[in-house]
């Protein structure tokens, strides 16, 4: 009967550990990710304010969507925030995804007023290779910063294209496919912003 009990006892403290470790785990797992998720939106804020210069944010009024749309790259639901003035947007600065990088997806983030002219853009996040397809970073090159400015017309406008397809943006040397898939996913990602006002229905 003894033993019995001090099988019991021993079963119950055993038992008592493993959930209080389970716990523990799933509290810092928790704690993770919310740290994970609050310094991704600062670094978002961050890259936000470098697409849209403060003096041009401040005298608009924000508001946050989600939005899919195939014209973004993929199926996922991409932020968009739309800047109005006297209740009319005037710009979108929206999330993106260049699917077709040399090593997988390359997140970005491009703000255009809505009648398709650039103010900024930046890469997210990436995988491409250093040295080469790492100069989309702009914190490698500046390369990214070329694309201020130019106007996306229509679909059928060849000015936001590499120059060897009859564009304006130099690509890097040893790399093609890198600033290939950035430079189609920021002309698509534009065109998109130019529809906007019909796919939310907004005012104009």
């Amino acid at each position: 009967m003894k033993d019995f009990k001090k099988i019991l006892k021993n079963s119950f403290i055993m038992s008592f550990f493993s959930v209080l470790s389970l716990c523990i785990v799933i509290y810092v797992n928790y704690i993770t990710k919310n740290q994970i998720k609050k310094q991704k939106e600062q670094e978002k804020k961050i890259f936000i304010q470098q697409v849209v210069p403060h003096n041009i944010y401040s005298l608009y009024e924000e508001k946050k969507y989600l939005v899919d749309s195939e014209w973004l790259g993929d199926s996922n639901k991409h932020n968009l925030w739309l800047l109005f003035r006297n209740k009319i947007a005037k710009i979108a600065i929206v999330e993106s995804t260049a699917p077709d990088g040399y090593s997988g997806s390359i997140y970005i983030l491009v703000a255009a007023y809505l009648n398709g002219k650039i103010i900024g853009v930046r890469v997210l996040s990436h995988k491409e290779t250093p040295g080469i397809g790492d100069k989309i970073d702009i914190s490698v090159s500046d390369w990214i910063t070329k694309f201020k400015d130019l106007m996306v017309k229509n679909e059928k406008d060849n000015h936001v294209l590499l120059k060897k397809y009859g564009g304006q943006i130099d690509q890097f040397t040893g790399a093609t496919i890198t600033p290939q898939a950035v430079t189609n996913a920021i002309k698509r990602t534009v065109i998109f912003i130019k529809k906007i006002p019909l796919i939310l229905s907004l005012k104009r």
